[in-house]
């Protein structure tokens, strides 16, 4: 997670699962950790299902990475250590998402 921050990498995860594969000795599917590395990175989670088939999810994520916006930032606070900040994009139009990660790695 670490590294893909560092280097500003977008994760897109999908969950493709078949939960009863591997009956009671099946271990996690893995979403929490699909979640958290998406979220983090700033990119999005999808999960595979009746409901929400692997085109679908396709058509979502071509769509989603056609309309994407890359905004700059320079930091009024000077770097003197190399780190992890914080940041928070709001928007004041009602009715539109904001989805970004939420730190970028600062350099010296």
């Amino acid at each position: 997670m670490e590294a893909a921050q560092r280097t500003d990498t977008l994760i897109y995860s999908i969950l493709y699962s078949d939960p009863g594969a591997y009956g009671i000795f099946g271990g996690g599917d893995g979403r929490r950790v699909l979640q958290r590395m998406s979220n983090d990175s700033g990119g999005s989670f999808f999960e595979v299902s009746k409901k929400q088939t692997i085109d679908k999810v396709f058509d979502i994520l071509q769509e989603e990475l056609r309309n994407q916006y890359n905004l700059g930032y320079v930091s009024d606070e000077p770097v003197t250590v190399s780190e992890f900040r914080t940041i928070q994009l709001t928007v004041r139009q009602k009715g539109l998402a904001v989805q970004a990660r939420r730190q970028y790695w600062a350099r010296r």
